[in-house]
This record gives C-alpha cells, structure tokens and sequence, in this order.
C-alpha cells in the first residue's frame, strides 16, 4: 500500500484481520441468540440474509485496499447504504415486506433467465441444452415454480428509496450517505467533472476540461465509513429482534484501534515531512 512503512503495513494488516474475526464472530452470535420460528422462516432469511450481506461488503472491503479510493469506494458504501434503508423499511413489516422482496428477486431472475434464452436463440444455441440455463430453471423452481414467477420491472417495493427511507425514519441516512454516494454509483456530472476531467492548460483552448483517468489515491478513511456503517446495520438488526449483545462492540473496538492506527500515520508522515525540510 503507497505510503506506508513496513511497520506502519503490518499494523494496518493486523487492525483488519482482528476486525475481520470480530465482525464473523458477531453474525454467529446474533444467529445462535434467536429463537427462530420456522412458520415464519422467510422473515429470518431475508433479515439475516441482508445483515450476512452487509458484513460481507464491509469484509471485502476491508480486505481490498485498492478500493479505498474517491472512485471506488462510494460505489460500495452507497450500496450498503441501500441495504440499510431496505432492511429498515422491511423490518416496521417483515411478515407483508419480506415476500415482496422475495417475489420482486425471483421475477428479476426469472427476466434474466429469458433474457439469456433469447441470446441463445438469436445465436443460433438451443437454450434447452445450455448448462446455465438448466441449472438457474431448477434453481428458480425450488423457490417458486418459473411459470408462477411474476416480473415486476418497477421498484421491488412499490415506492422510491426516499419514501422508504421517510417511513423507516432514516433520511438522515439517505441525505448524507445515499444521495451523495449515488451520484458516484450512477456517474453523474458532479463525479466525473472533478475526478475525470480536468483544465487545459492552454489558453487557446477556452477553458476546454480534457479527460483524464483518476489517480489511486486511497483514503483510509473510508474503511472507517465502511465499519460505521456495518455498525449501524447491527444495531439496527439488534433493536427489530430485541437483542441485548453484551460486551463491548465490534465497532467500538475497532474505532479505538483505527484512531490509534490514524495517530500513528500522521506523526510517520509529519516525521518525514520534517526530515525533508531539513537543511
């Protein structure tokens, strides 16, 4: 990783292996603290299913440092922004909600599937004998038989992300995580115009912005922003079914261990600075 000293690389490495077995360790220790009711598995899985999904971001995350950069990286918190603000609307109504998400998933699989048929066909392929196809059928038909599969290509939800987030009273959330990081995921103008063009120097050319590629320039910052919000997927998990995790968090020990991680880079590179100012 640029910059870094070897120490400094090894200290980095082990903050996030120990965050990495801790966060693990957490999803055992919530999943083993319920009492599940199979008569109503489909809430447990989806629930779950979207915390297991939000510790995997944040553990891939974490792991890739290359993707610690201003390009990257709001891709990845947007999306476990939206993760948040969909187990959040779910959970004020997981017995109704749940199956909406559920039904909307599989219709969207079962509109790929097709999809992939008519390439086959278009091709020239038969799609009855391709592996992918075949496999995805019974996959898709130990859900929920294809020929009941509805395909809704609206919102899975039946409203925006904003109402979901003003019902599941997360707009604090949206406004400061979700929209702002959207315009990264989506490639908005306000991205691109200050990460992937810049000013001619020529004044013959008007100002003209001209292309160029982004720099690798990772913040660690973001691995931060990326546990915060895992944080506050768990807690949020923890109040829907009642959970009172005792100890001290997975979160707050990582914060302690990331500010001194943070106090010690900036005094190797102050320390550095200083030496090359020296006469």
């Amino acid at each position: 990783m640029p910059n870094l000293s070897g120490n400094m690389k090894k200290a980095l490495d082990d903050l996030i292996d120990n965050y990495v077995l801790q966060i693990k360790s957490d999803l055992s220790l919530r999943w083993n603290s319920i009492e599940i009711d199979l008569s109503r598995k489909e809430i447990y899985e989806v629930l779950f299913g979207q915390l297991a999904r939000q510790i995997t971001i944040a553990i891939q995350f974490a792991s890739n440092p290359n993707c610690w950069t201003f390009d990257l990286a709001p891709i990845i918190l947007r999306s476990m922004a939206d993760n948040y603000i969909n187990f959040s609307w779910i959970s004020m109504s997981p017995s109704d909600r749940v199956k909406k998400f559920i039904l909307y998933g599989l219709g969207q699989e079962k509109l790929i599937l097709e999809h992939r048929k008519n390439q086959i066909l278009n091709e020239g392929g038969n799609p009855d004998t391709d592996i992918l196809v075949n496999y995805t059928e019974q996959w898709l038909n130990t859900q929920r038989y294809t020929f009941l599969t509805e395909v809704n290509v609206g919102a899975w939800s039946g409203i925006t992300t904003r109402q979901m987030a003003e019902e599941a009273k997360c707009m604090d959330f949206y406004n400061y995580v979700y929209v702002p990081f959207s315009t990264v995921a989506h490639n908005m103008w306000g991205h691109i115009v200050k990460y992937n063009l810049e000013l001619s120097k020529n004044p013959l050319h008007k100002l003209l912005r001209q292309p160029k590629i982004g720099r690798l320039h990772i913040d660690v910052y973001n691995l931060k922003l990326a546990a915060k919000y895992l944080a506050k997927m768990q807690k949020k998990f923890d109040e829907v079914f009642s959970l009172n995790i005792q100890g001290e968090s997975s979160y707050h020990k990582f914060s302690i261990q990331f500010d001194e991680f943070e106090k010690r880079f900036l005094r190797t590179v102050k320390r550095n600075d200083d030496q090359r100012t020296e006469p």
